[in-house]
């Protein structure tokens, strides 16, 4: 797992705890899919997620990769944003990660860079986070 080191993101993250599920798609064989897990974001932008999750793997497939550090497995997201029916969807790959402790356990916050986004989508991702911006 990487280490958070210095920021180098090229869009700013808003802290906001939104639920979100994932599944992972395994990057040596794209048949294998995991199930979907349920978790919370911690923070959001137009580049990527962070979440807190007290797992690496599902069904077998790491978050990271499954054997060849090079060959990254991807992320299928569904970000739940507040007032809408349908979740946000987004393709991405876990970028860095380390361990946390939440309520003295062990857990992972995990940076997760989108690889994929419609244009529908990328619309309503910018629209949820123009409400975070503080007003001028």
């Amino acid at each position: 797992m990487i280490a958070f080191g210095q920021d180098t993101r090229k869009y700013p993250r808003y802290r906001v705890a939104l639920p979100m599920r994932f599944s992972l798609i395994s990057g040596e064989d794209r048949r294998c899919v995991s199930r979907f897990y349920r978790t919370t974001l911690r923070d959001l932008g137009l580049g990527g997620v962070s979440i807190v999750t007290p797992v690496l793997k599902l069904d077998g497939i790491h978050l990271f990769y499954n054997s060849i550090p090079t060959v990254r497995n991807q992320i299928m997201m569904q970000i739940f944003l507040p007032g809408e029916d349908l979740p946000l969807v987004a393709l991405g790959y876990a970028a860095q990660g380390r361990v946390v402790r939440i309520k003295d356990k062990k857990a992972y916050l995990v940076g997760i860079n989108f690889l994929q986004i419609n244009e529908t989508q990328g619309h309503r991702l910018r629209r949820f986070l123009e409400k975070l911006l503080p007003e001028k």
